[in-house]
């Protein structure tokens, strides 16, 4: 397989996994002959559109061959493989996004998991709003939130343009959001998934799907790291102890919350808040 030309991408993880919506990574790409990638899965969605030349999208064993002025969608967790074509490389621009919020927006969108792709449709106006993320691209505080308002118009205008049937709010979405609110609003009480089940009115089956579907983590993962998110702030913005942050955020044991805080983490509470305060003893 061929190496890419004039490859140019960026990548910018934010540490919080419970932001509404936020940019993941964007580029622009001019790929040499047979270029391609996977088969593999992300695990964030991602908006390709061709700018110009040839290639083939396969996702669920179906072959796709693209054309300038088509867009294609990938699927977090979904396997898929894309190739340029060998004598026509494509070159395509993209964005990378994830949020609590990016699985709802993309289903009021006309994007399917059988129906990836924009042939065609509203070519010129994607080129347009994806490059405008792209060029927001930077390190500093603005240019963070201009690429997420840009992300924004982008989802603001699939949706806009969507059959009207896609904008109706689903069930599923509503029962997921739901449980996730009540996470957020009571995330330092005892919490468990039979629990969210009931006050969502559902089975402990059917919310699992459903959370997956919405936020592409379980229900326990999500309280996990909601907990571990809001004992981040408290580690940077208070002089509380471990215990006390333990307790704050809904774990009983500091122990079981520094184990699981340096999973998340990679790093244990203590060795966090030493990059932004003294820890009070």
């Amino acid at each position: 397989m061929n190496e890419t030309n004039s490859t140019y991408k960026h990548s910018m993880k934010l540490e919080r996994r419970t932001a509404s919506l936020y940019v993941q990574n964007t580029g622009c790409q001019q790929c040499a002959p047979g270029y391609g990638w996977g088969p593999g899965v992300r695990d964030h969605f991602l908006l390709h559109h061709v700018i110009s030349g040839k290639g083939v999208y396969v996702c669920q064993d179906k072959r796709r061959e693209l054309n300038p002025g088509d867009t294609f969608l990938v699927y977090p967790n979904t396997s898929i493989h894309y190739c340029a074509d060998s004598l026509e490389p494509w070159e395509y621009v993209w964005v990378g996004f994830g949020g609590l919020d990016a699985g709802w927006f993309m289903e009021r969108t006309d994007f399917t998991m059988e129906e990836p792709v924009y042939y065609g449709r509203d070519g010129e106006q994607l080129r347009e709003l994806i490059q405008a993320i792209y060029a927001c691209f930077g390190t500093q505080a603005w240019a963070q939130l201009a690429m997420t308002a840009r992300l924004y118009d982008l989802l603001s205008f699939l949706i806009r343009t969507a059959h009207p049937g896609k904008r109706e709010r689903t069930k599923e979405s509503d029962c997921a959001m739901l449980a996730a609110e009540y996470i957020m609003n009571h995330y330092e009480a005892p919490i468990t998934v039979e629990g969210l089940a009931d006050y969502a009115s559902v089975s402990h089956s059917s919310l699992y799907r459903r959370f997956l579907k919405r936020f592409q983590i379980s229900p326990k993962r999500f309280l996990l790291e909601y907990r571990i998110e809001r004992a981040c702030a408290l580690l940077k913005e208070t002089d509380c102890s471990i215990q006390e942050i333990s307790t704050s955020v809904g774990f009983e044991d500091p122990f079981y919350f520094s184990r699981a805080f340096k999973e998340v983490k990679g790093v244990s509470p203590r060795q966090y808040a030493a990059q932004h305060r003294s820890v009070k003893e």
